[in-house]
C-alpha cells in the first residue's frame, strides 16, 4: 500500500515551509522530493513493483500511457533538481518569491492533484506557506 509514500510526502511538503528563504536550492530540492513521493504513492497504488532507481522511474514513467500527464509535471521538477544541486549559485536559478509560482502552482500542484485523480482520492493538501 502506498501510506508510508504518502505519510512522506506529507512530511516533505511541511518541511518546505520551514526552509529558509536563503536556502532556495532546498526548497526546490525538497519540491521535487516532495514529488517522488507523490510518484511512488501512485506507483505503489498501481503495484509497479519494477521501479528501484531515478531511472527505472522515469523510465516506467515515460512508457506508460496513464503517466503521461505526470511525467510531463515531474520531469521539469527532476531536471531542476538536478541542475539546481549540481551547479553552483542557486539563486541563478530560481529566486525565492519565484518557487511558489513557477515551481508548487506549476508543476507540483498539478502532479500532485493527477496524482490524487489516478488513486480515485480526493486531494488531501492545502497550498504550501512559505516563510517570507
Amino acid at each position: 500500500m502506498p501510506e508510508n509514500h504518502i505519510r512522506q510526502w506529507r512530511h516533505n511538503r511541511n518541511f518546505i515551509s520551514t526552509i529558509d528563504p536563503d536556502f532556495p536550492d532546498w526548497a526546490v530540492t525538497v519540491t521535487f522530493y516532495t514529488a517522488l513521493h507523490a510518484v511512488d504513492a501512485l506507483l505503489k497504488y498501481d503495484k509497479v513493483t519494477r521501479v528501484v532507481s531515478h531511472e527505472t522511474r522515469n523510465r516506467t514513467l515515460t512508457l506508460t500511457k496513464r503517466y503521461k500527464k505526470i511525467w510531463e509535471l515531474y520531469q521539469p521538477l527532476y531536471s531542476l533538481s538536478r541542475t539546481i544541486r549540481y551547479f553552483a549559485n542557486p539563486r541563478e536559478w530560481i529566486s525565492w518569491k519565484n518557487i511558489e509560482s513557477e515551481i508548487h502552482r506549476r508543476y507540483l500542484y498539478p502532479l500532485e492533484a493527477s496524482v490524487f485523480k489516478l488513486m480515485k482520492e480526493e486531494n488531501k493538501f492545502n497550498p504550501i506557506t512559505m516563510k517570507s
